[in-house]
């Protein structure tokens, strides 16, 4: 798993349209990168959709403008032919191994 963070276009799910936000790669198969949005938005979210994100205590050295969160509750899988991915930086060791332990690859 990779740690780099992009800027890429997520389409909405629920309605039509989308935004430019930043995103965790994953990893890529011969059609699609395959990546967790990130977040900024927490508070608002209920109990169990919160169980779901992972905060990045290190948001500032992984180069994104405000505390945010990667939002697990499902990967997303962009067009590689559609996307432009734009660099900001990556995940701290720290911030990684809280992910690796969230997603059970790591005890």
């Amino acid at each position: 798993m990779a740690k780099q963070i992009f800027w890429a276009y997520v389409s909405f799910i629920e309605v039509s349209g989308g935004k430019t936000r930043p995103v965790l790669y994953i990893r890529q198969t011969e059609t699609d990168y395959v990546v967790f949005r990130l977040t900024s938005q927490y508070a608002n979210k209920s109990a169990f959709i919160q169980s779901k994100y992972i905060e990045i205590t290190d948001w500032q050295q992984a180069g994104l403008p405000k505390p945010s969160w990667i939002d697990m509750v499902k990967t997303y899988q962009l067009p590689i032919q559609q996307t432009k991915l734009t660099y900001i930086g990556q995940l701290s060791d720290a911030d990684m191994t809280a992910l690796m332990k969230k997603l059970s690859i790591l005890p």
